[in-house]
């Protein structure tokens, strides 16, 4: 009983560990080192490193005398690390009149504050400085720290392509050209021009300002056209008024008109009839004049008035 407790214990403490660090269990395994699922532990990456800085010393060294000369270190400066480096940042690595051993290489490296980075910081160099975020996995799998930067630039037993999983050669190169400056001139420096800081914050300004001008242009367009649309509607109404207004009047107009008429007509009619009657009542009073009798006289009178009345 007590056995199969401590197998499941031991598992379960494998299993957590497994969690903790599961980056660790898709590294490529590296056969130089001797740790877990094959890591470098501290003494391998303290060993693998001096013997990546001695490889870099032999490069530097071109008449293998055991001393990198001045000259020497300025030709493999321009040479390999394709930078016309100027004369004050090579005086920091080396002076005209020193002769730079392995030795002090290493001491050199192991003062640097690159030889302290942890994995974080290594990424975040990876990423701002050698520009090639794309391999961040890679570095976090292996968990490359400070000190196994030696080895990228080195790039002995190819490295970069078996362990690191790095195929294509302009990254190879690049790696290996950031790696060796920062193994012989330290961190990568932030610099600010302050005249590019100047043109830039003047861009940004002048930017700024031409959207904000185009932003109040646009929007007093808008209102300028919200106006006119509205003048435009009330100027349609009126004409619509108008013309409704118009029609009215030359209904009224031709309405009068034809009352004008009829009242005309009427009143003509009426004109007649009176005219009519007139005619007729002193019709009646002429013939009333020449009758002798007194009877047809009393007729022709009564005729008359009947014809005054109507």
């Amino acid at each position: 009983m007590c056995p199969i407790i401590i197998y499941l214990i031991l598992f379960l403490n494998l299993f957590q560990s497994c969690q903790l660090n599961n980056n660790i269990a898709y590294n490529i395994p590296d056969p130089d080192c001797t740790g877990a699922f094959y890591l470098c532990v501290d003494a391998d990456k303290d060993r693998l490193g001096r013997e990546a800085i001695k490889a870099i010393h032999e490069q530097m060294d071109d008449d293998k005398d055991g001393m990198i000369e001045a000259s020497e270190s300025s030709d493999f400066i321009k040479e390999e690390l394709e930078s016309n480096t100027d004369s004050i940042r090579h005086r920091q690595f080396q002076d005209a009149n020193l002769r730079i051993t392995f030795n002090d290489l290493w001491t050199q490296w192991e003062k640097s504050a690159v030889y302290n980075w942890s994995n974080d910081d290594v990424v975040h160099w990876l990423v701002n400085y050698v520009h090639l975020p794309i391999y961040v996995d890679n570095f976090r799998r292996n968990q490359i720290d400070g000190r196994m930067i030696p080895r990228l630039a080195a790039n002995q037993k190819h490295y970069l392509s078996a362990i690191m999983q790095i195929r294509d050669p302009r990254h190879k190169r690049r790696l290996v050209i950031k790696a060796t400056d920062v193994i012989l001139f330290g961190p990568p420096k932030q610099t600010h021009n302050l005249i590019k800081d100047i043109i830039l914050m003047s861009a940004l300004s002048i930017s700024f300002g031409a959207c904000l001008y185009a932003f109040l242009r646009h929007r007093k367009t808008q209102e300028t056209m919200k106006l006119m649309l509205k003048e435009l509607e009330t100027l349609q109404n009126a004409e619509g008024n108008l013309k409704a207004v118009t029609v009215k009047v030359k209904a009224m107009e031709n309405e009068l008109k034809d009352k004008t008429k009829v009242d005309r007509g009427l009143l003509k009619s009426w004109f007649t009839e009176v005219q009519r009657t007139k005619e007729e009542a002193e019709k009646y009073r002429q013939r009333r004049g020449s009758t002798a009798d007194r009877e047809g006289q009393l007729q022709l009178a009564l005729k008359e008035l009947e014809q005054v009345n109507k």
